[in-house]
């Protein structure tokens, strides 16, 4: 079966995304079909899809030269952290990509993503993190205490250090200091990350 009649380009990007994860666990070695899966991954938005389809290809596709991996990495890497792209690479050079990997994400279909990672990244995506933090900040613009009060607990219940920075260096941007609740739960956040 083609790649176009299992995921037209017509379709949703996330549906044909999902289609395509479908197709490359059934065919796991199909090169054609994990390139169609990093392309539809790049019109998603964040940086998780189109890791967690390069962790797959990676992992599918170990028999392919080094060269054809490799240009997956580039075709993924405008979308993705440069650390992240350098961790791939390693990779290729390591030959072998293992069944359970730190580069795998909640997207990956055949790697399984490793607990070998920060308790935050297992409990909220960074991509979360960054949509709870722009949500933070229109809160903080709107006087919206509830939104902002929400946001604090998720910080705290999550430990989502990475959500309240992001929204802590953007308030302090725009004022001299920051609220209150904002200052106790930055050191509760600290006291935590000092007892882990």
């Amino acid at each position: 079966m083609s790649v176009s009649a299992v995921a037209p380009p017509s379709i949703d990007p996330r549906t044909r995304f999902r289609r395509l994860g479908r197709e490359v666990v059934i065919e796991p070695d199909s090169l054609a079909l994990h390139r169609c899966r990093v392309r539809a991954a790049l019109q998603l938005p964040g940086n998780e899809p189109a890791q967690g389809a390069l962790a797959d290809l990676m992992f599918g596709c170990q028999s392919e030269p080094a060269e054809v991996r490799l240009s997956a990495i580039d075709v993924a890497a405008r979308r993705l952290p440069e650390r992240t792209t350098d961790q791939f690479r390693l990779q290729v050079r390591q030959r072998h990509f293992p069944a359970s990997s730190r580069l795998a994400t909640r997207w990956s279909v055949l790697v399984q993503a490793s607990l070998d990672i920060p308790a935050r990244a297992l409990r909220v995506s960074s991509d979360d993190s960054r949509q709870l933090a722009m949500a933070a900040v229109t809160a903080w613009h709107a006087g919206d205490d509830a939104a902002q009060l929400a946001f604090l607990d998720h910080c705290l219940v999550c430990h989502d250090t990475l959500a309240f920075m992001m929204a802590r260096r953007f308030l302090l941007r725009r004022s001299a200091s920051l609220p209150a609740r904002w200052v106790s739960v930055s050191h509760r956040l600290q006291d935590a990350g000092l007892e882990a």
